[in-house]
């Protein structure tokens, strides 16, 4: 079966592919994040691969949210990828012809200094991902429009770059998954990482004795994300990370625990990439 991914063809989803040995012809794009998770589990495909978290702008909130809202899926592999970020325009526009600008909110985040200070009164809107900004301006060819996306995505659809390295930061770096279903599983390799969600709670200590599990066991809690539970203000369902497989055996009594007094589950289990490597190219981790 075919391997969904974020969209369309030229987006950073597409680059981090090989980081999770997917190969080029059997990926399919889909136009958002939820529609790639929906044909895994609408069976259309095996897998999919979505963006996870920025190093500048943090965790993406669409993939979490579409990935945590349904237990039906699980996080199987990741990969990192340095993310660059170029400014363009149809031929024979210019940087002072730039009337509005298209690209992805988080890249948005990324440029938004560069933006200030070279394109104060330029509108930005929003788009899916990058590379439908780009292939939007490069379809459309409407004067006055550019796109910000990576220099390979803005070539591939025939535009002009006019601005290069525009990120506010040179070491950014994006970590994207990939997802399928529950029985596809990693075996636990001594460099795992488990992500895992705690559903929503209106108790302000609960968070607490969450907490307090992680530093009863010693398993070391590498980032938290709180996030809407979607009944109300101050009703939160927490997405939590750890060093460890859930087979690892500190780690597998630590999620008993935190399912069978927090009704906590397990998202994945999955091999851990490597950040240092990630700033000169997407790194594969083992699946």
């Amino acid at each position: 079966m075919s391997i969904a991914y974020l969209g369309p063809p030229g987006s950073f989803t597409e680059a981090a592919l090989d980081g999770l040995y997917v190969p080029r012809h059997n990926a399919v794009p889909y136009p958002t994040v939820r529609q790639t998770l929906d044909a895994v589990r609408r069976q259309e495909a095996s897998a999919g691969v979505v963006p996870w978290e920025n190093s500048v702008e943090g965790a993406v909130t669409e993939s979490v949210d579409a990935l945590a809202s349904k237990r039906d899926l699980s996080i199987v592999g990741e990969t990192l990828l340095r993310v660059e970020f170029a400014l363009a325009v149809p031929p024979s526009g210019t940087l002072a012809s730039i009337r509005k600008v298209l690209t992805h909110p988080i890249a948005h985040a990324q440029c938004r200094t560069w933006l200030d200070d070279h394109l104060p009164r330029v509108d930005v809107v929003t788009t899916s991902s990058t590379a439908h900004a780009a292939r939007e301006v490069g379809t459309t060819g409407t004067p006055g429009l550019a796109a910000i996306a990576s220099p390979k995505t803005l070539q591939r659809y025939g535009l002009d770059i006019v601005a290069g390295d525009i990120g506010d930061s040179r070491d950014a770096v994006t970590r994207f998954v990939k997802v399928a279903p529950p029985m596809v599983g990693s075996l636990p390799t001594g460099t795992d990482r488990t992500s895992l969600v705690v559903p929503p709670t209106d108790e302000m200590r609960h968070l607490h004795d969450v907490l307090d599990e992680f530093d009863r066991s010693g398993v070391p809690l590498t980032s938290i994300l709180s996030r809407p539970g979607g009944s109300g203000l101050g009703s939160y369902f927490f997405l939590m990370e750890c060093e460890g497989h859930a087979h690892d055996p500190v780690v597998g009594p630590l999620v008993a625990a935190l399912a069978r007094r927090h009704h906590a589950y397990v998202l994945g289990s999955y091999p851990r990439a490597d950040l240092a490597l990630a700033l000169n190219t997407a790194v594969p981790a083992r699946t």
